[in-house]
Parts: structure tokens; sequence; C-alpha cells
């Protein structure tokens, strides 16, 4: 764990904060959709698609940890793929699907991040990052999947 860089910087709790942007986006499009320059099933289709990129990301993420001996065994590397394929899987079905897909996938992906910056695997900055990154992005995404049940 020493070899790997403790960080923290308001440069890295922006681009955090960020990346929910499109999530956040997505949510307000949804409650009001005629603000939306797009048409729905483009932004859905956006919505999932990014969704599916940011959970392959945390997947490349945890292989950069691995990589550089950092948290982990030889496992990691196959387990992490599973959100890169979890996020394919997201784009091939309904959107209501995907979102429930893409809500656990993020979940889990925060709770193992948050369990092995507990354990001193992962940086403690970047366990407490993904903590508050992962309740935003869940909650967001349940609030659309609820939006879109309540509207139809």
């Amino acid at each position: 764990m020493n070899s790997l860089p403790h960080f923290w910087s308001r440069t890295v709790a922006f681009a955090g904060l960020a990346g929910l942007l499109p999530f956040v986006l997505g949510l307000v499009f949804t409650l009001f959709p005629f603000l939306s320059p797009f048409e729905p099933v483009v932004l859905e289709r956006a919505l999932v698609g990014y969704g599916a990129l940011i959970l392959s990301f945390l997947g490349g993420v945890r292989w950069g940890i691995r990589l550089q001996g950092g948290a982990g065994t030889d496992l990691t590397y196959i387990v992490g793929t599973f959100g890169s394929i979890a996020g394919f899987i997201t784009l091939l079905l309904p959107i209501n699907v995907g979102l429930i897909i893409l809500t656990i996938g993020f979940a889990i992906q925060g709770v193992w991040d948050v369990s092995a910056g507990m354990r001193g695997r992962v940086p403690q900055a970047y366990a407490r990052l993904r903590a508050v990154l992962t309740w935003a992005v869940c909650f967001t995404l349940i609030l659309i999947f609820v939006v879109r049940l309540i509207v139809g």
C-alpha cells in the first residue's frame, strides 16, 4: 500500500463531482422533459451509455491500483471486468432495467472501494471520494427510475 500515492486535491474533488453532471442533467431532463434539447430515446440511451462507461472506468481504476501493487489479487482483474460487462448489458436492455443494473453495479463498486479503504488497501481519500460519489450516483439513478415510473 505504501507504493500507492495518497492524493486529495480540489482538482480531484472537482473532477469527481463534474462526473456527476450527466446523471444530474438526466434527472433534470427526466423531471422536466420540455427543457431537454434531446429526443427522449436519445437522452435515455446517452444516460445509460454514460453510466456503462463510468462503471467500466471504475473497474479500470481497480486494475490500475492492482497493477501498482495495491489492493487485491489476480482475481481483481477478473472481478474488475464485471462492471464493463454489466455496463454493456445495460445498453441492450430497456431503460428502467438498465437503471436498476447500473445502480446495483455502482453500489457494488462503491462498497468494494470503501471496504478496501477501511482495510488500508486503497488510499483513504480515494475511499472517501468513492463513498460520496457512489451515494450521489445511486441516489440520482434511483430518482430517475422513480420519476420514470411515476410519469409513465
